[in-house]
């Protein structure tokens, strides 16, 4: 392998992993997890290697269909020649951006733009580059995994301020809540079949 395939390959290895945190599902899962694990109150009882696993694994189930589909578009694989490789994307980018678009509201979209034009008046932006694609669609993604982690958050911050309250009531103040309350959010987290709205509400919220 010459220099210049070398380089190549090192660009790609580094924007795969990039791409997979910022135009996939990834993010707003892992966004999700990270909510829970703090509402929990206690990080050990959700590791974060648990957490970055089911993310991934999330963010798998959403873009199956999108992989199916890149993989149709590119067809066999090429061998170590870039430029094939470079060929590959750009058949495979399209269908990436159809995902992108149907789940980028307009209104992010618009954002990314305007502030592209502001950095840059004289570039042409008739049409969003790919990294305006991504940006806005991670945009939206943040906003709508805080959206949802709002109602994740409420019913925990709930039995917070019910254990907080009763301890103080009978003068145990000096306990920590948070420990308290584990079980009962746990309980409550079971008892809701938590884990199955979890993901229910964040496979739907790609349909």
């Amino acid at each position: 392998m010459n220099g210049e395939n070398l380089v190549v390959w090192l660009v790609v290895g580094s924007a795969l992993p990039l791409l997979a945190v910022t135009a996939t599902a990834f993010a707003k899962a892992s966004i999700l997890l990270g909510i829970l694990r703090g509402g929990l109150g206690v990080p050990g009882a959700l590791p974060a290697s648990v957490v970055a696993g089911l993310a991934a694994v999330l963010a798998a189930l959403v873009m199956a269909p999108v992989a199916r589909d890149a993989a149709e578009a590119v067809g066999p694989l090429p061998g170590e020649d870039p430029a094939a490789w470079a060929a590959a994307a750009e058949r495979a980018w399209p269908v990436l951006e159809d995902f992108l678009v149907a789940h980028t509201p307009p209104d992010r979209q618009a954002l990314v733009m305007e502030a592209a034009v502001a950095l840059d008046p004289t570039a042409e932006l008739a049409r969003p580059s790919p990294a305006d694609r991504v940006a806005a669609f991670l945009l939206s993604e943040l906003q709508a995994a805080f959206q949802l982690g709002v109602l994740l958050l409420l019913p925990f911050l709930i039995v917070d301020l019910l254990v907080a309250s009763t301890l103080t009531t009978v003068g145990f103040s000096l306990l920590p809540p948070t420990l308290i309350a584990l079980p009962f959010k746990l309980l409550l987290f079971v008892a809701a079949d938590g884990w199955g709205l979890l993901v229910r509400g964040f496979v739907r919220s790609y349909g």
